[in-house]
């Protein structure tokens, strides 16, 4: 199960080639003085954000999440961090401000200690992580929200597999739908997506195409990434600690 690619550390200034979809890789749980010089970036806004949080490794962890994402399109802006400017959609899914006209597109998700964040240009994608928790009733859970596809491919499992290839399903069905942007209007067993498969093609009702992209963001963890069309490079790369990322030779095509 899942995409056992490296991730590389990667050279800067940030540049997306067309039709190349980058995905970072983060650890959430961070030095104190460096979580700290992430949270002097970001808005009021964000900062009251993280003040809502009641558990402080919760907070924190909202802290270095948005504050590395505005490295990020810092890097790829040649931008301060700080002066990255967000918009919001209906469903509250965000995006860069026009101030920025940029067609850079992003999406984030994190669970745990890890965050991913995909960045590519000109068309819409969706990113998912979850931990794979051993004690987690997959089979219960499917049956509620999976394809009657998904469920008996899910049952025919050894029971040890099922819930490593439960979040497998669930990140890839919930980077779809971030994708598309439409929230929970899109019931998650209204389209199937296939076990094993490291990259597939999902078509909407419309007929547009999506490519999905499994991914494996550290072991005990699952991950997908899927970006409107065909077509996509795929790069992985691993967000330093450091004040700047370190430089090194991306991913092969």
């Amino acid at each position: 199960m899942g995409n056992s690619l490296p991730w590389v550390h990667a050279a800067t200034p940030l540049t997306l080639a067309d039709k190349e979809l980058h995905v970072w890789r983060a650890e959430l749980d961070l030095p104190t003085t460096l979580r700290q010089r992430m949270a002097s970036t970001l808005t009021s806004d964000e900062t009251g954000r993280a003040e809502r949080f009641l558990i402080a490794r919760a907070r924190e962890r909202f802290v270095a999440g948005r504050g590395i994402l505005r490295q990020l399109l810092g890097m790829y802006l040649e931008l301060d961090p700080a002066k990255v400017e967000f918009c919001y959609g209906p469903e509250g899914k965000p995006s860069l401000s026009t101030v920025h006209s940029s067609n850079l597109s992003f999406s984030v998700s994190h669970s745990g200690r890890m965050a991913l964040f995909a960045m590519c240009g000109g068309a819409e994608l969706g990113v998912d992580i979850e931990e794979v928790k051993s004690d987690f009733k997959g089979m219960q859970l499917a049956s509620h929200f999976f394809s009657e596809k998904e469920i008996a491919e899910l049952a025919k499992l050894p029971p040890k597999l099922v819930n490593e290839a439960f979040f497998e399903c669930w990140t890839a069905k919930e980077a779809y739908v971030k994708a598309r942007g439409q929230g929970l209007s899109i019931p998650l067993r209204s389209f199937t997506v296939e076990f094993g498969h490291r990259e597939q093609l999902l078509r909407d009702g419309d007929g547009r195409q999506w490519i999905c992209n499994a991914l494996e963001p550290a072991p005990g963890f699952a991950g997908a990434v899927v970006a409107a069309g065909e077509g996509w490079t795929l790069r992985r790369y691993e967000w330093s600690t450091g004040v700047e990322v370190e430089a090194s030779v991306p991913l092969p095509k």
